[in-house]
């Protein structure tokens, strides 16, 4: 009703703020140097999927970035999708994966495991003939 604050008056204003009902399940401090130079030193979430929300959109099944400028962080960015499927979760039954732990190969690779199917998928980037990386 704008008077009461409750217990959360005194709390401190997050340094970064995810959509309520997503999961974040884990995260990773990217420091390989596969990736291009922007992704270096920052960090990645894995959204595992919400379960709370009866009949309306799930959200979450994704892996997003958080880039670090001078030791803060940015605004975050999805960095892969399509978990979920092709349409609309509405019961998190329905994801075809949920996201759930991430990993940094010996090569800078990103690993995302799935508690779904159990599948790990392996991300790798390949600059295009004539593209730069850094």
């Amino acid at each position: 009703d704008g008077r009461r604050q409750g217990r959360c008056k005194d709390a401190a204003v997050p340094l970064v703020a995810f959509p309520a009902h997503s999961a974040p399940t884990d995260l990773l401090f990217y420091t390989g140097t596969q990736f291009p130079a922007r992704y270096r030193e920052g960090v990645f979430v894995a959204f595992h999927g919400g379960w709370t929300r009866p009949g309306a959109e799930q959200l979450g099944y994704r892996v997003v970035f958080i880039p670090l400028i001078d030791h803060q962080p940015g605004q975050w960015e999805i960095f892969a999708e399509g978990f979920a499927g092709p349409t609309a979760v509405h019961n998190p039954n329905d994801a075809m994966y949920r996201p759930m732990g991430l990993a940094e190969g010996p090569d800078g690779s990103l690993y995302v495991s799935d508690s779904r199917e159990g599948r790990v998928w392996r991300i790798l980037y390949r600059p295009r003939a004539g593209s730069r990386s850094t």
